[in-house]
């Protein structure tokens, strides 16, 4: 029953988890050297709230980052 409690909230898009991405320490610094597009790690605008180290991204930024062609610009 929990099993499809949680396919549920998947599907209504209510379960975000899956999108939360971990923030990049040296980017909070100002020291990564790495550009956004080759870290493995978030590197958010200042107006995006980090919560505990991480932030939820939007599908459609997650797609681009992994290289699929998508409709966000």
């Amino acid at each position: 029953m929990a099993a499809m409690m949680n396919m549920t909230n998947l599907l209504n898009g209510k379960d975000s988890r899956w999108l939360q991405l971990e923030v990049c320490r040296e980017y909070q610094r100002n020291k990564c050297s790495r550009p956004d597009t080759e870290c493995k790690f978030a590197h958010p605008p200042a107006n995006v709230e980090v919560q505990n180290g991480r932030v939820t991204a939007c599908y459609d930024s997650i797609k681009v980052r992994s290289n699929v062609t998508t409709d966000c610009m």
